[in-house]
């Protein structure tokens, strides 16, 4: 029993250091962001939050989402699913079930180079035909648990039923964040 009882609380130790938490917050010309992480800075399952607010025309787009990271030496592969809500201002309000991922290079200096992309077809969307967002900058950890961030964030949608395309989110950003 003792031993079983040490093997568990080793177990949950490790799982837990290997899951850091996250929170960000990133400002564009016309957008906010706002994201909680759970495992995403490093290898194995992550989940995540964000949300993400057009400050020129109301548009909101909420997101969970789940993923799987694989370290190779510097580089991080990411694989996942998001649950994406959509408050358009064009008809266009509905939720849609993108796909995606993404690539994580470490450079030395605390410096990383990130991009990611997800889309979901009208077959993974109720209200566009499509749905895309682009996310990609460098990030730089000076110390301990902050991490600073320059980079362009995309997102838009294909109309559905006669209403057009438009751009959701589009440009550049600063951001900040912890994770402990």
């Amino acid at each position: 029993m003792k031993k079983t009882l040490i093997s568990l609380s080793l177990l949950l130790c490790a799982s837990s250091s290997a899951m850091a938490m996250g929170l960000n917050v990133e400002q564009g010309k016309n957008y906010s962001t706002l994201d909680a992480e759970m495992g995403r800075s490093s290898g194995g399952i992550y989940i995540d939050g964000q949300w993400v607010k057009n400050t020129a025309d109301g548009v909101q787009i909420g997101q969970a989402g789940t993923g799987y990271n694989l370290e190779i030496g510097p580089v991080t592969l990411s694989a996942g699913a998001k649950a994406t809500y959509i408050g358009g201002k064009k008809g266009d309000n509905g939720v849609a079930f993108p796909v995606g991922g993404g690539v994580k290079l470490n450079l030395p200096w605390d410096l990383a180079v990130y991009g990611e992309g997800y889309s979901a077809p009208e077959q993974l969307t109720n209200s566009v035909k499509n749905f895309v967002e682009a996310d990609g900058g460098i990030s730089w950890t000076p110390v301990g648990p902050l991490i600073v961030k320059v980079g362009y964030r995309y997102a838009g949608v294909d109309g559905k039923d006669g209403r057009p395309g438009h751009t959701l989110i589009d440009g550049p950003y600063i951001g900040g964040g912890l994770t402990f």
